[in-house]
């Protein structure tokens, strides 16, 4: 395992493209959808459902060691079970990461290359990933430092010019959906931050890992205030009926941006920087399944294992038939068991570690 190389900055930075970069497009028509105008509580509640989880990672995360968490099931379950284990944490990161290159490829033939086969903008992610990935986290890492600034700048851009258009009665009522439409919605928010879970193929790496679970929390903060901000600011300009009407209604929100009047059709450059992000998120992803899977099959360096995995991505991203299977439906779906799997998934893991410890502390006892 390399050296712990990654600063709190690095990880931060890193952790709010993993989950910003999921959903960044399509956040409004998402809660819309499922929560209506009480979408802004279903970012809040979804927000703290995800608190649990992160204290689980840092629980587990401080008892890995120099491990990554594929290595540390196969201490806990043994070469067969942890392996199987395994599995059922590996798989699903390798279809999220396939599934985002699809996502991504679709925004670039609706919105700018139409003639272009799917295909080849997905080989060309695969392409960026792969760059990235190859130099370790120290590159990703890097690589979200130097994107970071530019993020910030046309964020802010993009908030402060879109607020002229906001009308509150386009937000207004605040609260018009059931307790059950609220936590679909809830749930959906859940989903997105328990990407932050990747950061377990990673942790060795972390230079300083005192105060984690509190670093991770402001994560989180961050990127709650941004999406209530996304969301109430596009419905404010569309409303609710248009909104959930749009495949990616952030983009459109971008399309109605004038500088002075004159400067107008700015997606192209809000596509850039969401490119940014997603290529930062997607590095990552691709990194830790390579990690993942040398620890499982006992290789001794990821890097054998990347050109393989680019394939598997590769066709991942071509599995759903059209637009709607590989964002609406995946969305749902996602939205619906994600946060649940991986919750899952992280206690038997941490009720696990702990009986091991257990054991071994009777054992030096006796």
């Amino acid at each position: 395992m390399s050296s712990a190389q990654l600063t709190t900055k690095q990880i931060m930075i890193l952790l709010c493209f993993t989950v910003f970069g999921t959903i960044f497009f399509t956040l409004p028509r998402t809660i819309m959808q499922a929560s209506g105008h009480s979408g802004w509580v279903s970012i809040l509640i979804g927000s703290l459902m995800v608190i649990p989880l992160l204290w689980l990672m840092t629980q587990i995360g401080s008892s890995m060691q120099e491990m990554s968490i594929i290595a540390y099931c196969l201490s806990l379950f043994g070469p067969f079970f942890g392996r199987v284990f395994g599995l059922f944490i590996l798989v699903p990161l390798v279809f999220l990461s396939g599934i985002s290159i699809r996502l991504v490829g679709e925004l670039f033939v609706t919105l700018i290359l139409p003639e272009t086969p799917l295909e080849i903008i997905a080989i060309m992610l695969i392409v960026l990933r792969y760059y990235l990935a190859k130099g370790g986290m120290a590159s990703i890492a890097r690589w979200g430092e130097v994107v970071m600034p530019g993020v910030v700048v046309l964020i802010i851009i993009m908030f402060g010019l879109s607020f002229q258009k906001v009308s509150m009665e386009r937000i207004l009522p605040l609260l018009n959906a059931s307790f059950m439409d609220v936590i679909k919605g809830s749930l959906a928010i859940c989903s997105v931050f328990s990407e932050i879970s990747v950061l377990l193929f990673i942790y060795p790496q972390i230079k300083n890992k005192s105060h984690m679970f509190k670093k991770l929390i402001w994560s989180v903060i961050i990127i709650m205030f941004l999406f209530e901000v996304i969301f109430l600011v596009t419905i404010g300009t569309f409303g609710s009926a248009y909104t959930q009407r749009l495949m990616f209604p952030v983009v459109e929100l971008i399309k109605d941006i004038a500088i002075f009047d004159f400067i107008e059709h700015l997606e192209s450059i809000f596509l850039a920087l969401w490119v940014f992000i997603n290529v930062s998120k997607g590095a990552l992803s691709f990194y830790a399944c390579c990690i993942g899977t040398r620890d499982l099959f006992g290789t001794k360096d990821y890097k054998e294992l990347m050109l393989p995995i680019s394939v598997i991505m590769f066709y991942i991203s071509l599995l759903p038939d059209n637009i709607y299977v590989s964002i609406v439906s995946f969305e749902i779906a996602k939205g619906v068991t994600f946060c649940w799997y991986s919750l899952i998934l992280l206690v038997i893991v941490w009720i696990a570690g702990k009986l091991k410890a257990r054991r071994t502390a009777n054992e030096q006892n006796t």
